[in-house]
């Protein structure tokens, strides 16, 4: 098993993610099943990457609800199985990862909307620089 981190600052504080890269499709499964059991196994059968973002924590402070993400940056975990590792797959799953660290470090709500230029272009820097940070030398 293969295990790193990819990170950006480009927007915002220093956010993470570790990348694991399982040794098959069944050790993929089983973690993705036991970082999120509420989804159930059926859910993962077609799966072939995913990411699973870190919890946004709320606490009611006695007059509002007051949310807050992991003071180390960490923004998730972005799993993929050995063999089944795609450009397509990669891309796709760093989409995901980019929106978790949009939602931390731009705004919790990632519509772009119709005019949408600057915050476009920040979410376009942070999948730029989380892509960058990879090894070139994937499975």
């Amino acid at each position: 098993m293969k295990r790193f981190s990819i990170a950006t600052d480009r927007i915002g504080p220093r956010r993470w993610c570790w990348v694991v890269v399982h040794p098959d499709l069944d050790h993929f499964r089983a973690a993705a099943i036991r970082t999120a059991p509420w989804h159930g196994t059926a859910y993962w059968d077609g799966c072939l990457g995913c990411f699973q973002p870190v919890a946004y924590r709320e606490r009611h402070d006695g007059e509002a609800w007051v949310g807050r993400w992991p003071a180390n940056g960490y923004a998730g975990i972005l799993r993929l199985a050995e063999g089944h590792v795609s450009p397509e797959i990669v891309a796709h799953e760093l989409v995901h990862a980019s929106a978790q660290i949009y939602r931390m470090n731009v705004d919790r709500d990632v519509r772009l909307g119709d005019d949408c230029g600057e915050r476009e272009e920040q979410l376009a820097y942070i999948y730029g620089e989380l892509f960058a940070s990879l090894p070139r030398d994937l499975p």
